[in-house]
């Protein structure tokens, strides 16, 4: 596995660092255990890469496999657009990106792996609602009394910067690969930069 993520790495124009190989490795591992996954570290330290490059190993490793994910930025939208509401002026149910989304992974009538990324910094605000999808019942429940089940396959993971207002009961509920600034550094990307810059040179 670990050829295989060096070389998805390369075809992507990333460095196969150890370190990054590590991260992609422990993501793998981690997957089967938690439907949960918190991906934290300060920007540019690679989290997208991290899951990104594993979506791509096993889409070689396993071709017929057809992994599916979806990456929402839940700061992007309020929180009545991510889950959804009822508007008050006709009480008809308005649905949300994440509700959305997470109904029509349910309702793929196979069992491949389905991920939804929630690329945005926790807050109080949006993941409070999660925390009964989070936890063993794995139910996300609307104001419209709907409740939409996260199938055995399907996995929530958060690319996030920092668990500053994450309450306890949250950061529970997940299982957590730390991706830390020394764990790239600055050389693989100056490579990767080179790389670019000899195959498509901007100047003569």
């Amino acid at each position: 596995m670990e050829s295989t993520i060096a070389e998805q790495a390369k075809l992507k124009g990333l460095q196969p660092e150890p370190s990054f190989i590590l991260k992609v490795v422990q993501l793998e591992e981690l997957i089967p255990i938690r439907h949960s996954i918190f991906i934290l570290g300060f920007a540019a330290v690679g989290k997208t890469a991290v899951w990104g490059t594993l979506v791509e190993t096993r889409r070689k490793m396993k071709p017929k496999e057809k992994l599916l994910y979806q990456v929402i930025n839940p700061k992007a939208v309020t929180t009545r657009e991510l889950y959804g509401y009822i508007q008050p002026s006709t009480r008809e149910w308005k649905d949300g990106i994440l509700s959305t989304v997470m109904r029509d992974f349910a309702a793929i009538q196979n069992t491949h792996d389905k991920w939804i990324v929630l690329d945005g910094d926790v807050d109080t605000i949006w993941i409070e609602s999660l925390n009964t999808v989070m936890d063993d019942n794995k139910i996300l429940t609307l104001a419209s009394n709907e409740r939409i089940p996260l199938l055995p396959h399907m996995r929530m993971i958060f690319e996030i910067g920092s668990l500053q207002y994450a309450s306890p009961a949250t950061v529970s509920r997940a299982g957590i690969i730390y991706v830390n600034e020394s764990d790239v550094g600055w050389g693989p990307y100056y490579q990767s930069w080179v790389d670019r810059f000899e195959k498509n040179p901007v100047y003569n």
